[in-house]
C-alpha cells in the first residue's frame, strides 16, 4: 500500500523587517573582526598596539628577513603590556617579548606566536611564580599544538626565547627552548642569558640517550641524525627526545641596563653578541630620537 502524506497546517505571521536584520549586522560585524584579527596575524604585525603605560618601558624595534628561505618560517610577539590585555590587576605590570625560529613549516611558530602569552597570562602561577607559568605556559603551547598536529596533519616545530619584564618588581625573566638567544647590554657590557639547547650539549645528550635516542653527526651534530636542537614546541616525530620543557632564568635589573636583544640562530650565525650590541649602540647614538 502506498502511504499517504497528511498535510500539515501553516501558520503565516508577521515578522518585523527590523528583527531580520538587527542579527544580519551582528555577524557582519563578527566576521569583519574575525578577518581583521586573523590578517593581523597573517601578517605578523604587532599582537598588541596597547601605548606604553609609563615611563619604565622603553623602545621596542622588530626586523624580520626571510634569507633565502622559500617561505618565511618565523614569528615574533611584542606586547607591552600583558596585564591590560586580560585584565589582570593582581600581577606586576608585566611586558612580554617573544621571538619563534620554525622549521619545516610556519604553523608551530604562527601557533606559539598567537597563544603562548595567553597560556602565560591565564596560569596561576603568572603573579606569584613567573618561572613556574612560564613552564606551564611553554608545555600546555607544545601539548595543544601537537594535537592539533594529529588533526591537520602538521609536522612543524619552533624554537622560542621568551623575555618577561616585571620593570616594577625590577625583574626579567628568560625563557627558551632551542638555540635562539637573548643577551643584555649594560654600559658596554655583555651578559648572554641563554645557553642554547643543542644535542652536543652534554646534559642534553645524556637525556636523549637514555630517553633512546640517538645523536648523529651530519653537518652538525643532530637528533636522530636529523633536527639540529633538542628542545623545541611542536615536532611531534622526535618526541619524547625533542621536549619542548623550557629553561628560565630570572635576571634582576639594577635600573642601569641599555637594552635586551632577542634574535634566532639566523643573526648569531653571523654576528658575535659584542658585535651586535655595538651595532644598536651605534645606531642608537646617531639617532638619539
Amino acid at each position: 500500500m502506498r502511504k499517504t502524506c497528511q498535510k500539515q497546517p501553516i501558520v503565516c505571521g508577521y515578522i518585523p523587517t527590523e528583527d531580520i536584520y538587527e542579527p544580519l549586522k551582528l555577524m557582519q560585524s563578527v566576521i569583519m573582526k574575525t578577518n581583521e584579527v586573523c590578517l593581523r596575524y597573517l601578517e605578523n604585525s604587532t599582537l598588541c598596539t596597547l601605548p606604553s603605560p609609563g615611563p619604565s618601558y622603553n623602545v621596542v624595534t622588530c626586523c624580520a628577513m626571510k634569507n633565502t628561505r622559500r617561505k618565511m618560517e618565523d614569528r615574533h610577539t611584542i606586547i607591552n603590556d600583558l596585564n591590560t590585555i586580560f585584565n589582570d590587576q593582581e600581577a606586576s605590570p608585566s611586558s612580554y617579548y617573544a621571538i619563534f625560529d620554525g622549521h619545516a613549516g610556519h604553523d608551530a611558530a604562527a601557533y606559539s606566536a598567537a597563544h603562548l602569552h595567553q597560556y602565560l597570562a591565564e596560569s596561576r602561577h603568572f603573579v606569584s611564580n613567573p618561572e613556574q607559568a612560564l613552564i606551564d605556559a611553554f608545555c600546555k603551547t607544545d601539548a595543544l599544538f601537537i594535537e592539533k598536529c594529529k588533526v591537520e596533519n602538521f609536522s612543524s616545530g619552533t624554537t622560542a626565547v621568551c623575555a618577561l619584564l616585571r620593570p616594577k618588581e625590577k625583574s626579567l625573566y628568560i625563557a627558551w627552548v632551542g638555540d635562539s638567544q637573548a643577551l643584555i647590554a649594560n654600559q658596554g657590557k655583555i651578559l648572554q642569558c641563554v645557553n642554547p639547547h643543542k644535542p652536543f650539549r652534554p646534559d642534553e645528550k645524556e637525556r636523549i640517550e637514555n630517553e633512546g635516542g640517538m645523536i648523529i653527526y651530519w653537518g652538525t651534530w643532530r637528533v636522530n641524525g636529523q633536527l639540529a636542537v633538542s628542545r623545541a614546541i611542536g615536532d611531534a616525530e622526535y618526541k619524547p627526545f625533542v621536549i619542548a620543557v623550557p629553561e628560565v632564568r630570572e635576571i634582576p635589573l639594577s635600573g642601569s641596563e641599555d637594552f635586551i636583544i632577542l634574535a634566532c640562530d639566523g643573526l648569531w650565525d653571523f654576528l658575535s653578541e659584542e658585535d651586535a650590541a655595538m651595532l644598536v649602540y651605534k645606531m642608537v647614538f646617531d639617532n638619539p630620537g
